[in-house]
């Protein structure tokens, strides 16, 4: 502070003098000490300021070098040229929808058949019944369609036999191997 205290000295009576010869008037002490304390301020603005206009000048400097400017003599020429930008993304982007879209769409119909096969355990049974049998609809009910089996010719799927002594109707699935 005693390195500091005769300048700053020095700087209020300039500032004292600087307004007298201005305005024919005397400043007080405290005025001046605030208007000094404004003027260091304003320069450390000041520099602050200088330090980035400079570091805005070298950075555009930079980038000037770096974009390319395009210019185009006609709106169809301009239109082709952004077409021939964005196409392959679009293309892309495209692919990879209908490729999310069949995966989704496979993976429900898995979904389904997996909870299917879940609630009906003996469904594999079923199989030449639900692939080979015939299906008609009456009045809003829809009929499974079986013929009574000729001598040894089970059909699976589409014949039927009727056991007498338990009063069924027996239906050939498959054959055990």
């Amino acid at each position: 502070m005693t390195d500091q205290a005769p300048i700053q000295e020095k700087q209020l009576l300039l500032i004292k003098a600087d307004y007298l010869a201005r305005y024919g008037m005397e400043m007080d002490d405290w005025t001046a000490i605030t208007m000094l304390d404004n003027k260091t301020e304003f320069e450390k603005m000041n520099i602050q300021l200088l330090a980035n206009q400079r570091e805005s000048k070298r950075l555009s400097e930079t980038f000037k070098g770096s974009i390319k400017q395009i210019h185009f003599t006609s709106k169809p020429e301009a239109f082709r040229y952004g077409l021939g930008r964005s196409l392959p993304y679009a293309i892309c982007t495209l692919i990879l929808g209908i490729l999310c879209y069949v995966y989704m769409s496979t993976y429900k119909d898995y979904e389904n058949l997996k909870e299917t096969v879940r609630r009906y355990r003996n469904v594999s049974s079923y199989e030449n019944l639900i692939s080979q049998g015939t299906l008609i609809e009456d009045e809003g009910v829809v009929y499974l369609i079986l013929k009574p089996v000729k001598k040894g010719k089970h059909i699976f799927g589409q014949t039927y036999q009727f056991d007498e002594r338990r009063k069924v109707v027996k239906v050939p699935l498959k054959r055990l191997e």
